[in-house]
């Protein structure tokens, strides 16, 4: 699938009333630090990195040149775009910076703080990953949506948010840049912990890239006493599909033909209305 373009048309294109024209339609102004808070949706973490060293040293010498896009709030304004700014004119000892005032809903705020991050390449991939987890919870957006919004694949977004499922030292090594977001993902393939973590040091310990990454899961996997998912019961597997086809939702069936559970996935609140509907209604 060929790559969404969005994130190249930059954050003006994709909300138009916040952003396009900003000398025409409100003249900037200037307010104090202390009237500004951070965002809440802010997705990034960590502002102590060298490129913001380098932003503090640059506005110690110049000031600040792009207002900040900020949203009125019950005391003072909350930053809607420019975190980074603030944060350094804080530290490069500024008392006031530049600001333009524009209305904005939550789901707005958190979705121009995700792209302004992500057209900059600042977020690691945990924090892209926390970032579409609250678009999803917080907003319900489909995976799709997300999708057309940052300009990324469905598939993209969906293995970037597989990552926060793995154990806090691999989370911790790709924080740190020891391992890469592909490296992570090889080891979402482990069949257990353990072997994700001894996958772990031997990427670190022989600097492996990640096709090396993959064999080595591999032959984790094939070692004696290695967890194997079991082999789905053939009646399960036919019911999961009919299922699925019946209720136009993924459908998944987890344990035996005695015991288990079954587990129906929807990916908006409309979608979430159309199956309680159907599951209550045949059971009047």
């Amino acid at each position: 699938m060929a790559q969404k373009n969005a994130l190249g048309k930059g954050l003006g294109a994709i909300f138009p009333d916040l952003l396009n024209n900003l000398d025409q339609k409100a003249p900037s102004s200037t307010c104090g630090i202390e009237e500004l808070r951070p965002n809440r949706f802010q997705p990034r973490k960590t502002f102590n990195d060298e490129e913001q060293k380098k932003l503090v040293a640059s506005i110690k010498t110049t000031g600040i040149i792009q207002p900040l896009i900020v949203r009125k709030a019950e005391k003072g304004y909350e930053i809607i775009a420019g975190e980074r700014r603030w944060r350094a004119a804080q530290a490069a000892g500024l008392k006031d910076v530049p600001i333009v005032i524009r209305e904005a809903t939550d789901r707005d705020v958190a979705e121009m703080s995700l792209i302004e991050n992500l057209q900059r390449e600042e977020l690691n991939p945990l924090e892209e990953a926390d970032a579409y987890v609250t678009l999803t919870e917080n907003f319900s957006l489909s995976q799709e949506e997300i999708s057309t919004r940052v300009g990324k694949d469905r598939s993209t977004i969906a293995n970037t948010i597989r990552l926060l499922k793995l154990p806090a030292r691999v989370k911790s090594a790709l924080i740190s840049k020891k391992i890469s977001a592909g490296h992570a993902r090889c080891l979402l393939a482990c069949s257990t912990t353990d072997e994700q973590l001894t996958a772990l040091e031997a990427i670190i310990k022989k600097d492996l890239n990640v096709r090396a990454t993959e064999r080595l899961v591999h032959s984790l996997k094939q070692r004696p006493g290695s967890t194997k998912h079991p082999t789905k019961d053939r009646f399960l597997g036919d019911l999961e599909k009919a299922m699925s086809r019946q209720l136009m939702a993924k459908v998944q069936i987890k344990g035996t033909p005695q015991k288990g559970s079954i587990e129906i996935r929807y990916n908006s609140m409309d979608e979430l209305n159309r199956l309680s509907g159907l599951i209550l209604d045949d059971l009047k």
